[in-house]
């Protein structure tokens, strides 16, 4: 079945225009506070007024709205051609920095609204509280995961402009079969691992906590990081190293598939294809429109946050 694919421009509160895709590109990953999106269509004219918002569409279904980061109108054989950028509105959590020091008695709701006023950015309402501690150029998304790790234990994640604080759970499992897929295959990046964490105590005395990375150690990698004391874990310093071991391991091993069509999934959702990916959750979303179509590549991580064996 056909799909159609629409951009939606906004200025202000007021829709502007709506135009077909020529072609697109869409990524999502969990590590990444926004997605982002690249769309490309034909026209002659652009709006008098600066477009500082998008929407798009596949059918009826808005599949993005965030800002237009860049616009930029060519013309190439005979026709003019406009290709915006835009990334999610939870961008914004990663340009605007929080006072520095101690924040006590927080909840989500409370970090949320607050510091500043975000439009379009919803969260999960969890109940309970604590704290962030703030250094000079700690944005709003380093508060978020700082005070989102502290409640859940996990990594927070976008869906939309949603933020998810709690582990992806009971999300729609899709099974692909083999006439389904294109291309599969699996995925190894040790460049960001850290082997051994070092920190210093309160006082300031050198290498008070350690730890060691196992993951790091099982490919070899020698790689020492000294770090002052962390006042966001004075709780238990200890699972300040903890953070930093999981977070170093990030997407460092993944299973893929590539599939031509699209089905909007989203982070969190699973995935299973034959004995490669069983039941995993979806860490990263990549999907192109062109001329042929659409074509998704999906990717489960197994790392420290993701698909533990």
């Amino acid at each position: 079945m056909t799909q159609n694919l629409h951009l939606y421009l906004f200025q202000g509160d007021h829709f502007v225009k709506k135009v077909r895709c020529l072609a697109f590109s869409l990524e999502r990953e969990a590590y990444t506070p926004f997605e982002s999106v690249t769309a490309e269509f034909l026209s002659d004219t652009l709006p008098d007024s600066s477009i500082d918002r998008i929407g798009i569409y596949l059918d009826s279904s808005c599949i993005f709205l965030g800002l237009a980061d860049s616009i930029r109108q060519y013309r190439k054989q005979q026709a003019s051609f406009v290709r915006i950028s835009a990334r999610s509105f939870t961008s914004l959590l990663t340009q605007n920095e929080l006072e520095p020091g101690l924040h006590s008695n927080l909840t989500i709701q409370s970090l949320m609204t607050g510091f500043y006023q975000f439009p379009y950015i919803t969260y999960e309402n969890l109940s309970g509280s604590g704290y962030i501690f703030v250094k000079s150029g700690n944005t709003m998304w380093d508060g978020v995961v700082s005070f989102g790790y502290k409640l859940t234990g996990h990594y927070p994640y976008i869906q939309h402009n949603h933020i998810c604080l709690t582990r992806p759970q009971n999300h729609p499992l899709t099974e692909f079969y083999p006439e389904q897929v294109l291309e599969y295959g699996t995925v190894s990046d040790t460049r960001k691992l850290v082997s051994h964490y070092h920190m210093e105590d309160l006082a300031g005395n050198p290498n008070a906590y350690q730890q060691e990375n196992p993951a790091a150690a099982a490919f070899h990698i020698v790689r020492h990081k000294q770090i002052a004391f962390d006042s966001s874990f004075r709780h238990d310093p200890q699972d300040a190293l903890t953070f930093r071991n999981l977070y170093s391991r990030r997407g460092c091993e993944a299973s893929y598939l590539v599939y031509d069509g699209f089905q909007n999934e989203m982070l969190g959702h699973r995935i299973t294809f034959g004995s490669l990916i069983q039941n995993q959750t979806v860490c990263r979303v990549q999907a192109d429109f062109g001329v042929n179509g659409f074509r998704t590549k999906l990717s489960c991580y197994h790392d420290g946050f993701y698909n533990l064996s």
